[in-house]
């Protein structure tokens, strides 16, 4: 069998051929990226982030200055969470650290000190771990909770906050102060 030599020409055209070949494929990579569920990332370190997300129609904004990302966990440092609810509820938590699950969307915190604004009211949160369920939208605070507004203190030592019905409960007994 005796090969045939290409012509320059002929070369020109296959490898013009073989690059928009390689283009292509890049390309159809690049733009089906989107339709690739639960990519994993790799094991970093950022520092100076800010992470907006839609969570159960809620804006969540968070920002921390060194989040670490580890086996599909997200943990932060002082971190600083607002979240925007198109019903008018705005609540904005800080806390010393955090972990977020990709996975589920779930948050814990760690000493969460908060704020939630709602037709004019003001109601203030302190806990020193608050768990928040994605699914159920309920928030779970541990290790004491002191959740008051302007003329209540509500105290103890856990408690549950489930945003669907707006009820909040103290679980294992509690304290409630009411002033005038």
């Amino acid at each position: 069998m005796r090969i045939k030599k290409l012509t320059k020409r002929e070369a020109i055209v296959l490898a013009v051929i073989l690059a928009v070949a390689v283009g292509a494929f890049y390309l159809w990579r690049d733009l089906h990226l989107g339709a690739m569920k639960n990519v994993p990332l790799p094991d970093i370190i950022v520092e100076d982030i800010e992470i907006e997300r839609v969570v159960n129609g809620k804006t969540w904004i968070i920002i921390s200055p060194r989040a670490e990302h580890k086996e599909g966990v997200i943990y932060g440092t002082s971190v600083d969470i607002t979240i925007k609810d198109p019903n008018g509820r705005n609540t904005h938590i800080y806390a010393d650290g955090s972990t977020f699950t990709r996975e589920n969307n779930d948050i814990t915190l760690t000493n969460g000190d908060g704020t939630m604004t709602e037709k004019g009211k003001t109601y203030d949160m302190q806990s020193g771990f608050v768990e928040y369920d994605a699914d159920t939208e309920r928030w779970n605070f541990s290790k004491g909770v002191t959740l008051s507004s302007e003329n209540m203190v509500i105290s103890g030592d856990a408690g549950v906050y489930d945003t669907r019905s707006g009820d909040c409960y103290i679980t294992n007994g509690g304290t409630v102060t009411w002033t005038n």
